[in-house]
């Protein structure tokens, strides 16, 4: 049987293939549904999209010709059942969608508003999981997809299906994204499809292994409050993925946020002396030391680009 869903999706790999799952088993997108800040909405500005058409959620889009409503908030939204109602859905499909899907959709769709989460639920429930699990060092444990139906509980509805994908066995991170795309579209592809029919149930997650994890402000950034050893294990996690990121006091220089890839070298104790930030370095105090770090540099951007194109060339190969 095939089944007609709206989709609320956001530009990624884990999106984009995952909607081309769902269409290429046979079933129908009936809209597309993002709100005014989506990134959809947004110029796209990524080369890959023009050399991997199928690992963009635009291209798909505009290959299949799927209409996209630029929406309010759902939550703000009262004819969004009307317009679900007018399009004949019979399946609601988040895609790593940001809005918070209210109750009357939920009641609407019942048991087949899905949600598709890149953790292990019940571990690492909320909007940043793998940036979560990687700065806790538990991405071998809790990394992978799941497909869940979706509740008014942030990430606890019972489980579909999910697939293991450990950060340990992928190269690195464009690596890991790229194999957690695929997983997603192997469950979109053939679980979800046996659960739609009805045969295939879900099952409630373990609350008592249930872990909602949002990382706290300045949490993920080498800042004035950061110590050398919590500086030293974001450079060995967030530096390993291109996502280490530094934010001098502010008032001191003319950006919130800096992207740098390592500490390369530690000047001493606090010197109670302002930020210095150059083209090739930020030298700053922390919490207990005075620390230079370098800054990503254009050859460190074309890298990620690199292991992106790589990673992508990779599996679409199937190695």
């Amino acid at each position: 049987m095939n089944h007609r869903a709206i989709v609320l999706a956001e530009e990624t790999w884990i999106a984009a293939r995952a909607l081309s799952a769902w269409l290429e088993a046979g079933h129908v997108v009936t809209e597309i549904w993002c709100g005014g800040g989506s990134s959809l909405t947004r110029p796209l500005r990524q080369p890959l999209a023009l050399a991997f058409p199928e690992w963009s959620v635009r291209r798909v889009i505009r290959r299949h010709r799927i209409t996209v409503r630029q929406c309010p908030q759902l939550r703000q939204w009262p004819a969004a059942v009307d317009q679900a109602k007018a399009t004949r859905a019979d399946v609601l499909m988040n895609l790593l969608g940001l809005q918070i899907i209210p109750g009357p959709l939920l009641d609407y769709f019942g048991g087949r508003a899905l949600n598709v989460h890149p953790a292990l639920l019940p571990l690492y429930r909320g909007p940043s999981p793998r940036l979560a699990m990687i700065a806790d060092g538990r991405a071998a444990e809790a990394g992978g997809v799941c497909v869940h139906v979706l509740t008014p509980g942030i990430d606890e509805g019972p489980i579909v299906a999910a697939q293991a994908v450990p950060f340990s066995t992928a190269s690195d991170y464009a690596d890991w994204d790229a194999r957690l795309a695929l997983a997603a579209a192997a469950l979109v592809g053939g679980e979800v499809g046996e659960y739609l029919s009805g045969h295939r149930n879900a099952r409630p997650q373990d609350e008592a292994l249930a872990l909602y994890r949002k990382p706290l402000p300045g949490e993920l950034e080498i800042g004035t409050a950061t110590t050398l050893a919590q500086a030293r294990r974001l450079e060995a996690t967030l530096g390993r993925i291109d996502r280490l990121v530094c934010k001098p006091p502010s008032g001191t220089t003319r950006r919130g946020l800096y992207h740098v890839t390592r500490i390369a070298r530690v000047v001493g104790p606090p010197a109670g002396r302002p930020p210095w930030v150059g083209l090739r370095s930020i030298t700053l105090d922390i919490a207990d030391a005075r620390v230079v770090l370098a800054r990503r540099s254009v050859r460190d951007r074309l890298r990620v680009q690199c292991t992106a194109v790589a990673a992508i060339h990779r599996h679409r190969r199937g190695a």
